[in-house]
């Protein structure tokens, strides 16, 4: 039977421990498992990536302290002499939210005390020459120091009584630790579990799109501030350059990433699959590897182009992709990216239409138009193709509550019902007024002598998982009468 290595006790706040190191000796003298990372299995920390040591004289004070945007979990304990370990929850809406622990550590405790994220730390040499030792699961950043001041009224650490019990005059700080804010007058905010939606920090790629537009839109009209918000198309932030993307998202570490960008030039990518391939895949592994840095969730707009359209009913999330056309393909292997990072949602989506760019809502008004105009009273739409139309306003609510959820995974999203595009054009016609009668076609007679990518003749989502899961979007009715009143009040602007 494996010997104990570690002994792991629970403290009275929150997420934190007392490491008690087990040593097994015999006439020739001892033997410890000092560090294995199976053995703290149990305990929120993601490794030793810096180990970091102070030596002190007695009565001096280090702390309290702690790292910002790269916040370290640390495993801390004495080598020589010994220290009172004090650590403070600073996590907004911990049960244990401003309250202190004292822990003394020494060699001959053989302890260590496990600090989480979130929390202030500091300790009290008692001795001369006390060797203090961290093990950092994240590196240090001089530019993402913190700390809160030691006598904070509101914590309450009675240091006269701890002067008094281990016989320290005075104690020794330097001159930052005196200068620290109070727990209240600190403005950088931990969290305890999910941040609250208004102060989270919002990352959005394909601005400039339609979805990317609207997702900004929503997020702004729930309270969070622009400053949360950073909003990037090719001009600023070029997702085909690895370089480029992870500077931008390590800068501004964002706690969501919408991945809106795309290649979508559905025809274009059967002449350039290079291009398509660079948007899609290698712009997305960039994207993911980069969210995996900073540990932020990413949420992907993926298409009904991944699977062929040939089966007969409805497509659900576990139907095997089998992508007919380059665009799908890609958008297929960025999905397979994607599932890299283990907060990920994948929302496949179909026949999108919304305020800032082009779509087939505004191209069937526009040219209905222009053939009335001429005197034909008639347009060629195609019939073959089946789906269920999507309006950016909509799907940006859903993923903005997708934002501030944990259910990860794929799920089809799109507004309900189901149409050919010709159905889709009469439906168009009729909320809009548009009086033009609608030839059906073929995609074939509709491409007559062009070439074109192939296109799956049925994109019919079963969106059972999603409704289930509180993502659903309304009518594809409503949401045409819904767009057309935002086209006016655009038009008024």
């Amino acid at each position: 039977m494996e010997k104990n290595k570690i002994e792991i006790r629970t403290t009275k706040l929150q997420d934190s421990y007392e490491i008690i190191i087990i040593n097994h000796g015999d006439r020739r003298g001892g033997f410890e498992e000092y560090f294995k990372d199976s053995n703290y299995a149990g305990i929120p920390f993601n490794g030793v990536r810096q180990c970091n040591r102070s030596y002190s004289k007695k009565d001096v004070f280090r702390g309290f302290h702690y790292q910002m945007d790269n916040n370290q979990a640390k495993i801390v304990e004495v080598l020589e002499g010994s220290a009172l370990a004090i650590i403070i929850d600073i996590r907004e809406g911990s049960p244990t939210y401003g309250q202190y622990e004292i822990h003394l550590l020494s060699p001959e405790k053989k302890n260590q005390l496990f600090v989480p994220h979130g929390f202030a730390n500091g300790f009290i040499a008692l001795e001369d020459n006390t060797v203090y030792q961290y093990l950092c699961d994240d590196v240090y950043n001089p530019l993402s120091e913190g700390g809160i001041i030691y006598n904070d009224p509101d914590i309450g650490i009675d240091w006269d009584a701890i002067k008094k019990e281990y016989g320290i005059e005075e104690l020794i700080l330097s001159d930052k630790d005196q200068k620290h804010p109070t727990l209240k007058e600190t403005k950088f905010k931990f969290y305890y579990g999910e941040k609250p939606e208004n102060v989270k920090k919002y990352l959005i790629t394909g601005f400039n799109g339609q979805l990317g537009y609207d997702v900004k839109r929503e997020l702004i009209s729930r309270g969070v501030p622009e400053e949360n918000i950073l909003a990037t198309d090719i001009d600023t932030m070029d997702i085909t350059k690895k370089a480029d993307v992870i500077h931008t998202v390590n800068s501004f570490k964002p706690d969501v990433i919408f991945h809106c960008a795309a290649w979508t030039n559905v025809d274009g990518a059967e002449k350039d699959m290079m291009g398509c391939c660079n948007a899609n895949v290698i712009g997305t592994r960039n994207i993911v590897d980069a969210s995996l840095i900073v540990d932020a969730k990413i949420i992907y707009l993926s298409t009904d182009y991944v699977f062929d359209g040939e089966k007969t009913g409805l497509y659900n999330e576990q139907d095997a992709p089998n992508p007919k056309n380059i665009y799908g393909l890609t958008k297929y292997l960025g999905e397979l990216e994607v599932s890299r990072n283990p907060k990920h949602f994948i929302s496949r989506i179909s026949w999108v239409f919304g305020i800032n760019g082009k779509n087939f809502v505004k191209s069937m008004v526009n040219t209905s138009q222009k053939r009335l105009e001429e005197g034909l009273d008639y347009i060629n739409v195609v019939d073959d193709q089946i789906g269920s139309p999507t309006y950016t306003v909509h799907l940006a609510k859903t993923l903005a509550d997708m934002a501030n959820a944990t259910n990860y995974g794929t799920y089809h999203v799109t507004n309900k019902g189901y149409c050919s595009w010709a159905e889709f054009a009469e439906k168009i016609f009729e909320v809009f007024g548009i009086d033009i009668k609608v030839n059906r076609v073929t995609t074939e007679e509709f491409f007559k002598g062009k070439e074109h990518a192939v296109r799956p003749e049925n994109s019919c989502f079963d969106e059972t998982k999603a409704i289930t899961s509180g993502y659903s979007l309304p009518t594809i009715e409503e949401a045409l009468k819904e767009y057309k009143k935002e086209l006016k009040l655009n038009e008024k602007k």
